[in-house]
């Protein structure tokens, strides 16, 4: 190695040490192998590092795993301001993510609503829709994507409660 190319190598290293980054986080949630995002002045920047190879879901009672895909909190790609897990938090899973057949919804709410479910494209073209009605606590439905084209999907979700109070939350999905 050369004096220049060990100097931009120690660059390079010392930019990515000081950048935050987040390691795995412990809770029922789709998480990447690592990255995070951080925020400097006006620009924001999201980075996935190995996002997991294994396509599983694994259930067994009072857990579930999901090996799946880094579900993005900013809106720099696609302009949606309302992604599921920043408005429902753990109350609603989805997965296997990727997927090839089925889609396993999963819901679990502390006050009696109304629950939507919407299965869209990036054109907001809406190929499943289903109106569970009025629900409390858990509820389950899965969902038959065999027939889609292999692509990116997204699941909004709508749960409005006997008070009025409107969620929305919108999910990215790989169908495979």
């Amino acid at each position: 190695m050369n004096l220049d190319s060990k100097y931009l190598f120690n660059i390079f290293i010392i930019c990515i040490l000081s950048i935050k980054s987040n390691g795995q986080v412990i809770s029922n949630a789709i998480i990447n192998n690592g990255g995070g995002s951080s925020t400097v002045s006006a620009f924001n920047l999201e980075w996935s590092i190995g996002e997991s190879v294994s396509i599983a879901y694994f259930t067994v009672p009072g857990f579930t795993l999901s090996t799946g895909i880094l579900q993005p909190m900013t809106t720099i790609v696609t302009s949606i301001n309302e992604y599921g897990p920043a408005v429902f938090g753990t109350q609603i899973t989805i997965g296997p993510n990727p997927t090839s057949n089925i889609l396993h919804f999963k819901a679990s709410f502390n006050q009696v609503g109304n629950l939507a479910i919407q299965l869209i494209d990036s054109k907001s073209t809406i190929f499943i829709s289903h109106e569970a009605g009025l629900i409390y606590s858990s509820f389950e439905k899965e969902f038959s994507v065999k027939e889609l084209p292999s692509g990116i999907f997204y699941v909004r979700v709508v749960f409005k409660t006997n008070n009025g109070m409107l969620k929305t939350g919108v999910y990215k999905i790989i169908k495979i």
